[in-house]
């Protein structure tokens, strides 16, 4: 079985590799505009990122939203890479940075294809769906 690691950004090179994974998986494979995957928040945002050895095959940014509540987004990764475990280690790492930074709730938009990724890592949804960039989506919270 093979052994990711997961890490939060410290270079712009990692934050480049993020980018490449974010822009394949938004951008190619589901044809969002690159202007709205890349929105301009990414410089007040952590960005966590997954890697196979040296590649990086996943990524995550945080924003810090309001007192002790988080907002994941840009969630991503690589399609050879999906049902391997990456995603739940994404959010495993996630929750034990958040904890560390006293954070409360996290909240997130999730496409309706993942709500069930999101379930299965203690999310519940709130509302009803919306659409957001020509997808449906949910939002939805876990606390911490």
């Amino acid at each position: 079985m093979a052994e990711y690691t997961y890490k939060l950004i410290k270079n712009k090179s990692e934050l480049k590799d993020a980018f490449e994974v974010r822009r394949q998986v938004f951008t190619e494979e589901q044809g969002i505009p690159e202007d709205q995957v890349f929105d301009g928040w990414d410089d007040k945002a952590v960005h966590i990122i997954a890697r196979d050895g040296e590649q990086v095959i996943g990524t995550a940014r945080v924003r810090f939203v309001a007192d002790k509540q988080a907002k994941l987004e840009r969630m991503a990764v690589l399609k050879p890479f999906r049902g391997k475990g990456v995603g739940r280690g994404i959010m495993s790492f996630l929750i034990e940075e958040l904890k560390r930074r006293q954070v409360a709730k996290v909240i997130l938009h999730a496409q309706h294809d993942a709500i069930g990724f999101y379930k299965a890592c203690g999310y519940k949804t709130v509302g009803r769906p919306f659409r957001e960039v020509g997808i449906e989506h949910f939002v939805m919270e876990r606390n911490i």
